[in-house]
């Protein structure tokens, strides 16, 4: 019996795909140490086939989910907000509707706080594929201790958020998700980080996450680049980073915009993303 009790968390909107979703889901279920309870946000309307999906598995552990409608889709922050607040549980691990949990990895991030009572928030390691776990052996490794955490947080988003196990205490504290539809999981952590939260990575990977072809494109529109600067000015004026660090964060993100997409991606798999050894 784990004397651990934790809450997952899973926003689902129209878009996705039932069959990712019902992998994602048993991926959470068959695990070493499974969850006490699995609360599903439906983000908006859902399709019959997303519905069925969560209504079989909730027919099946009918103790284990809880739902939480929306009227109409908000997006992941706010989505997440509203599920936190039906979290029954003081530990929330955060999951996407797309991903594959390794089946270790509740077990290894409730032993890791266990060891660690001063931890906050741990994430891991992700290995990234497109049809089938393994196809692309491309993992991101982030930094592992929290000086170092808060450091890379000055320049990219420091955690996987499909990875995380936080206190939900401490991000409702922090001032929880925003609501803009952009970074909602990098300006927790920030915030987070400037409450004085401790945070770590499991050097492992724990989670194995789709990679959608237009993740990219997503990425390179003006939009996305203003609410970057909107962000980072943020960042300035708590001085949680000082003014040639924002410059020089703005300026890599801008660069990215204006680089063919063929190119960035020869960039995010050859220098931003390590390679998995096959014989690992």
């Amino acid at each position: 019996m784990n004397d651990f009790e934790f809450s997952v968390l899973i926003p689902v909107y129209i878009k996705e795909n039932a069959q990712h979703l019902q992998l994602a889901l048993q991926s959470v279920i068959n695990q070493t140490i499974q969850p006490n309870e699995i609360v599903i946000v439906e983000d908006g309307m859902l399709t019959d086939e997303l519905y069925a999906v969560i209504e079989s598995l909730k027919t099946q552990y009918p103790q284990l989910f809880s739902i939480v409608k929306l009227q109409q889709n908000s997006g992941m922050g706010v989505a997440m907000n509203e599920g936190l607040k039906v979290c029954k549980y003081s530990w929330v691990a955060r999951m996407d509707s797309d991903d594959i949990c390794v089946n270790t990895r509740f077990e290894q991030q409730i032993n890791f706080l266990k060891e660690h009572k001063n931890i906050d928030i741990v994430g891991g390691y992700i290995e990234e594929f497109q049809h089938i776990v393994g196809d692309l052996k491309q993992v991101r490794h982030l930094p592992t201790k929290h000086n170092d955490i808060k450091h890379f947080a000055k320049y990219r988003n420091p955690l996987n958020h499909m990875t995380v196990m936080f206190n939900k205490h401490k991000a409702i504290e922090a001032g929880g998700y925003w609501s803009y539809r952009l970074l909602e999981d990098y300006h927790l952590w920030f915030m987070m980080l400037v409450s004085d939260c401790q945070f770590a990575n499991l050097p492992q990977t724990i989670v194995n996450a789709r990679v959608g072809n237009n993740m990219l494109s997503r990425r390179k529109g003006l939009p996305y680049l203003k609410m970057e600067i909107f962000f980072f000015k943020k960042m300035l004026k708590q001085k949680f980073i000082n003014y040639p660090q924002f410059i020089k964060a703005i300026f890599s993100r801008a660069l990215m915009k204006v680089i063919p997409i063929q190119i960035l991606e020869k960039i995010y798999s050859s220098l931003l993303r390590n390679k998995q050894n096959s014989n690992d």
